[in-house]
This record gives C-alpha cells, structure tokens and sequence, in this order.
C-alpha cells in the first residue's frame, strides 16, 4: 500500500512491522518519524524503539517526496484535495497535511511549504458492526448517527454496516464518499467490498452528492462520513425529505459534546437521527460505548 509513496528509509523500517498493527506515521521536520503501533513509538531502522536516539528524523525532502508521489508529480492536478488539507492513495491511506495556507480573501487557494504530514492506513474489519446491527435495521432501517473520536473506528464501522444492510436486507444504498476514504474507489472500482447494492459517489460534497444521486440513483439508504458544518446538516435534512433513511458519522466524544457542536440543534431537537451510536479508543479502536435512541435513552452499553 506505501510502497512508492514513502522514502525508501521509512519503507526498508515499516518492512520490521506488521501492517496489520500499524495505524499511523507522522512526518514532521527536523522530528523524529512517529507511528501509531497500538501506542506511539519512534520508527527506527529496524522497526520501532522507545529511544529518540535511535530513531529515523524527518527531513524536508521526505516530506516533498511523500507528497509528489501521493500527487502523481503534479501538485496542481491535486490542488482540490491539497486545499482541503489532505491527500488519498490507492489502498486507501489518507494524508493529513499541514502548513502554509494561502488565502485569496476568505478562500483558501492552496497549502505550501508543507512540513508535516500524518499518514492515516485504513483497517478494514469485517462483521465489526454485528454487534450494533440489530439497533440500526430492526424493525426496520433508522436514521443513525456514529459518534466518533479521529481514530475510533467510525469509517470502518460506517464501511461493514453498509456491506451488511446491502447482504442481510438487499437496501439500495447510496454512499457519498467525500475524500474517497469510504470505498477508496480507484478508476472508479470500489476496492472495498461494500455489497452488490452498493453505489458510490466520490470527490464530491454532500450537498452535490445527496442533491443528485438521490434523484439519479433511487437509493433506500444513504450513508455519508463525517458531517461538519451546516451545509452538511442541510444536506442530511434534504435526503431525509426525499423519503431515503440515512446513516451518517461525525467526530464526536460524547452525547454531551454533540449537543454543543454548532449547526447540530435542528438535527436534535427535530430527533432526525433515531439512532446514536457512541465510539471511543478505550478498548482499542472500534470500542462500541453504547447505542441510543432519539431521545439520547441508552439501549445498549
């Protein structure tokens, strides 16, 4: 998956590990190279140590190459995605991106002098949401909301409950994959295995994606990862008037939290969403705290 999108260095180290623990790498410059091992450890030459002496250190060329490979050597082909802070490869890894943004008055036109990179690798894990299944589709399918810390699981959660409605209940299912984390679609193939009713628009934004698809694809379910901003909740709000059900995630650490995050009143006072589902990293990721209903009534811990 990071062959060819990493310097050699950090490639010749991660071939220590085991893809399967590895969550993330953080590039920073004039810093030791980080990684999410179920715990944070320094990446040496032969895999990972506690000792910062020994670690590999990231230089401004690592960074410059990381990203000219994830942009194919042409930067302003990518400028869409770069602008919005983040950048995806084939196999679905997603990287973070941080620096300099460049404004044209309230627009951000691009980031540059680019000086850390977080590279997030995808896990998928199968049947993760038969725990929670019964709640979302019984007796039949319900409005959900998956709250999620970054890094609880909430896109792979998001990813099995769509290829189980698809299987178990054979749903027309929409997906809007925003950043293209969802299906990590390449030439347009999904390279997840999200179930034969499945169908996905990527690179798009919610109110684009929800506006169109719903009118050109005739989906039962529409689902869509992390709703931010009130354009996102308008969109959710237009979907649910159309008679489709929804399932959604935001970042979120608690019912609580979710009640003060801005532009989210309508959503709860409205009880659009009939279903809550509360993650964290407790027990690792994909840690299921509790299902609820519309009312905020624990049904099940």
């Amino acid at each position: 998956m990071l062959d060819g999108y990493l310097p050699s260095q950090i490639i010749n180290a991660l071939k220590h590990l085991s893809i399967n623990k590895l969550n993330e790498i953080r590039l920073r410059v004039g810093n030791p190279v980080v990684i999410d091992y179920g715990g944070l450890y320094y990446l040496s030459s032969v895999g990972i140590t506690d000792v910062i002496g020994k670690s590999i250190i990231c230089t401004k060329d690592m960074i410059e190459y990381t990203v000219a490979q994830a942009c194919e050597n042409s930067i302003y082909a990518y400028n869409d995605d770069i602008k919005q802070g983040y950048l995806t490869i084939p196999g679905g890894a997603r990287i973070g991106l941080a620096g300099t943004c460049v404004r044209e008055g309230p627009t951000i036109k691009t980031i540059k002098n680019i000086s850390s990179l977080n590279i997030r690798i995808p896990h998928e894990v199968k049947n993760c949401s038969l725990k929670i299944l019964e709640f979302v589709t019984e007796p039949s399918i319900h409005n959900t909301l998956i709250l999620s810390p970054p890094g609880a699981g909430k896109t792979t959660l998001l990813r099995d409950l769509a290829f189980q409605i698809s299987q178990r209940y054979l749903q027309n299912i929409l997906i809007i994959d925003e950043r293209n984390e969802i299906a990590n679609t390449i030439n347009g193939i999904p390279q997840y295995k999200l179930g034969i009713f499945c169908d996905v628009m990527t690179n798009c934004t919610k109110k684009f994606g929800l506006e169109n698809g719903i009118r050109s694809m005739r989906p039962d379910v529409v689902m869509t990862d992390e709703i931010a901003n009130a354009s996102d909740v308008q969109a959710i709000h237009y979907a649910l008037g159309c008679g489709v059900k929804a399932i959604a995630t935001t970042h979120c650490d608690s019912l609580i939290a979710l009640k003060d995050k801005k532009d989210f009143e309508q959503l709860i006072e409205k009880k659009t969403f009939e279903r809550y589902i509360l993650l964290s990293t407790k027990n690792g990721a994909g840690t299921i705290e509790g299902v609820f209903d519309k009312n905020f009534k624990c049904l099940c811990m």
